[in-house]
């Protein structure tokens, strides 16, 4: 656990680094709207875990406020994870931002009965902007409550906004 926290927070420094060291032309990152893609998130084993890993759309409806809901599958059963974010620093082609969010997925040990999970999250996540229309995410933050014992999760996301 401790190294894939290393490995989130080593990959949140360099997309920090890249993001100050370029010197952008237009400001990428103050387009907003509606986007689509994946979000993958580690470590990915429920219910120490939180498994919001799959489908992901992702609104950002001002330049400092967003949403997104992550759709995934736990065993056999849908789940997803509705978030909110602010922008607490808005550049050219990055931002960094935090975000509350909720999991809300099914899960049945071996030989258990099917449970409800959600757990609550918080996170601090930076977006970067390859394109006008492509963005790169990386995440880290904690959860826990809600039928699990909690932990820290990091994760990585590609979406692309229409």
């Amino acid at each position: 656990m401790k190294g894939i926290v290393k490995i989130g927070s080593l990959v949140l420094i360099v997309l920090a680094l890249s993001a100050f060291s370029v010197i952008a032309l237009e400001n990428l990152s103050s387009q907003y709207g509606f986007g689509t893609g994946m979000q993958l998130t580690f470590p990915m084993r429920p219910p120490q875990a939180l498994p919001a890993s799959g489908m992901s759309l992702r609104v950002w409806v001002s330049d400092f406020y967003g949403f997104e809901a992550n759709f995934f599958v736990v065993g056999s059963a849908l789940s997803f994870t509705p978030r909110a974010f602010l922008k607490v620093i808005n550049l050219e082609i990055a931002d960094l931002y935090i975000g509350l969010g909720v999991g809300i997925f099914a899960y049945a040990p071996p030989q258990d009965a099917l449970m409800l999970y959600t757990p609550l999250q918080g996170l601090v996540g930076l977006e970067m902007r390859l394109t006008p229309r492509v963005a790169l995410n990386g995440e880290i933050g904690l959860f826990g409550l809600g039928g699990t014992r909690g932990g820290v999760t990091s994760g990585l996301g590609l979406h692309f906004y229409f």
